[in-house]
């Protein structure tokens, strides 16, 4: 089968091509006048022979990036310092690398778009993933097409016959990560939680974008996998276990305070990098937040962003943003490293920068009224050994009882949590799941953000079966306990969001 100008060789299947010109130039050119051959030229979009005089070429990379079936990127040699290069002149002058957007665009709008890596030459290894921005590190975990100048036919013809399954066999699905990241759960109503209160939750989360998760270390022993992480209690027992403690196995910060001061820092971080470090199982909660944007465009409602902090060391949430393809800027508080004492923003698109001074740091993307334009995720008491790209941490916990004391009494907070994140915490309402009143993470996160004062704005903490000191100690804060488990709350959270699409919410 063949096409030309006239006819549709296609099966209806836009082939959108994405190239750098000083990496794959020539090769995209003759790419291009293969498939434009055989599918037709009006269904082949390469931006030098597409795009025609007097027409608005940006526009036009939009329009087409959006409206193809299958997106062609491709790879060469120089593909990925080309890459750096680019983001090395932004520092010194704005400059947007088109290329990367529409990379992003195309990862973004998977599965209704097919995105084929293709590797040009013989010799062109698909780029490392720690080499690449967050926004477009999904790409090499897609099976890729190789393209090769003294096969040039052969490759491309082996090319067209993939792309010619697409409109057969419908777009192909999400790359399968690990089976722990893609568990689904199954929408539940908890009857002694009086509906009213879903529906106050989600017109504060979808109306206003008010709302800001607090997840502890529970969150994750509510995982629905067959492997979870462990939550503070459990963690604290393991390492009471393993370093024959004593004291209450319970306390994790007196059971690292005595790994810490017996054994010594290496043993317990190394310790905590091996029961931490694992390919676990995401919670339901991690899953609701990831879904959360995607899922409100799917029902016609205005997207809104969370800032969920976190006060784990796990990177389960992270990996369910990254499941989803659903952009995030992270933030980490730097317990060892050169930037010790500071958090270091990710941005979803950019350089990390440390935060030197926070109360003036305005670089997170929260507007003045505290309107996200994408979820920000803030990891406030360190994280388990990992990287973003270049930048590289480890031993950056907040564990033991005299961090907690370091963390708490050093400098005023002002002075060490940047004032976008403060602001947007203590102008919200919370919602604090998976915490545990004795926690130590708990206790300081509250006396070092409201000054142990209660919260301003109606705030809620998710309790299975809450004691008379829970109550008691979440009121003291002016937070309001809600009796259910995690799993069964977000799943109503969840199933109450469908009848809000009769009545979306003014924009």
């Amino acid at each position: 089968m063949s096409g030309d100008d006239d006819t549709d060789g296609s099966g209806g299947l836009k082939v959108f091509i994405n190239y750098r010109r000083d990496d794959t130039g020539g090769e995209a050119r003759l790419v291009y006048d293969r498939l434009a051959q055989h599918f037709g030229s009006k269904n082949v979009f390469l931006d030098v022979v597409s795009i025609e005089s007097g027409m608005q070429w940006l526009e036009q990379l939009k329009l087409q990036g959006r409206s193809c079936g299958a997106f062609l990127a491709l790879i060469g040699r120089d593909w990925t310092p080309s890459m750096k290069a680019r983001a090395r002149a932004r520092v010194v002058e704005p400059i947007d690398d088109y290329v990367k957007v529409e990379i992003e665009t195309a990862l973004r709008r998977r599965p209704a778009v097919t995105v084929i890596p293709v590797l040009i030459g013989d010799s062109t290894d698909p780029p490392p993933a720690d080499e690449l921005p967050r926004s477009i590190s999904s790409l090499v975990e897609l099976q890729a097409e190789r393209v090769r100048l003294d096969y040039l036919d052969q490759d491309v013809a082996r090319l067209i016959e993939r792309l010619e399954r697409i409109p057969e066999e419908g777009p192909e699905p999400p790359a399968e990560r690990p089976a722990q990241h893609s568990r689904r759960f199954v929408p539940r109503v908890v009857p002694d939680v009086d509906p009213a209160h879903y529906e106050e939750v989600l017109g504060y989360m979808v109306e206003e974008g008010s709302v800001v998760p607090l997840l502890g270390s529970r969150v994750n022993a509510e995982s629905s996998g067959e492997q979870s992480l462990p939550d503070a209690d459990q963690l604290a027992a393991d390492l009471a276990q393993r370093f024959d403690f004593d004291g209450s196995p319970n306390d994790l910060a007196a059971v690292a305070q005595y790994v810490f001061v017996t054994r010594g820092s290496p043993f317990l971080y190394k310790t905590l990098k091996q029961i931490l470090a694992v390919d676990a199982d995401a919670s339901p909660v991690h899953h609701f937040f990831a879904r959360f944007p995607k899922t409100l465009e799917q029902l016609g409602l205005p997207k809104r962003y969370q800032m969920i902090v976190t006060t784990n060391y796990d990177n389960a949430l992270e990996c369910a943003f990254d499941r989803e393809n659903e952009p995030y800027d992270l933030a980490v508080y730097m317990a060892s490293g050169p930037d010790r004492g500071k958090f270091v923003h990710f941005p979803y698109d950019g350089a990390p920068e440390a935060v030197s001074v926070p109360n003036h740091y305005g670089k997170f993307p929260i507007d003045d009224y505290g309107d996200l334009d994408r979820t920000v995720i803030i990891k406030i008491h360190g994280a388990v050994d990992g990287n973003m790209g270049d930048y590289r941490w480890k031993e950056n916990y907040i564990i033991t009882e005299d961090q907690y004391i370091d963390y708490l009494s050093t400098r005023p907070t002002e002075s060490l949590v940047p004032v976008q994140i403060l602001e947007k915490l203590r102008g919200s309402h919370c919602l604090f799941l998976g915490y545990n009143v004795h926690d130590w993470n708990l206790r300081v996160f509250l006396k070092r953000i409201w000054r142990d004062v209660a919260i301003d704005a109606q705030s809620w903490a998710v309790e299975r079966s809450p004691d008379v000191l829970e109550d008691r100690f979440w009121r003291r804060f002016g937070v309001g306990v809600i009796p259910s488990g995690l799993h069964d709350y977000v799943s109503a959270l969840s199933a109450s969001l469908g009848p809000r699409a009769e009545t979306p919410a003014e924009p």
